[in-house]
């Protein structure tokens, strides 16, 4: 139990909970479920130095995957209709301090 962690998030409208697991010191995976029955995994893959990769998957509704490498933040963002992809965002970023 000491590499699992759980997170009760409930309003009144709202009822979710994430189990997340440390698989092994770089990788960790998220399951989480609401009360509508919806259900997302999110993998996160440290690749050292300050960089990682992050994918959420929501069944037929999206791919989310970010990757981290130091002061670089690409996003890909994907909707997902069954296997068919409706289209994809890419957002890349640096964070610049002066």
């Amino acid at each position: 139990m000491d590499n699992t962690n759980i997170k009760l998030t409930a309003s009144a409208d709202n009822q979710e909970v994430t189990i997340s697991q440390q698989l092994d010191a770089n990788n960790r995976i998220s399951p989480t479920i609401n009360n509508r029955g919806d259900i997302s995994v999110e993998w996160e893959r440290s690749l050292g130095d300050d960089s990682s990769l992050t994918a959420t998957l929501k069944p037929n509704d999206s791919l989310n995957v970010e990757w981290k490498d130091n002061d670089w933040t690409a996003n890909v963002d994907m909707g997902l209709d069954g296997t068919n992809i409706r289209g994809a965002n890419v957002h890349v970023k640096r964070d610049v301090t002066f």
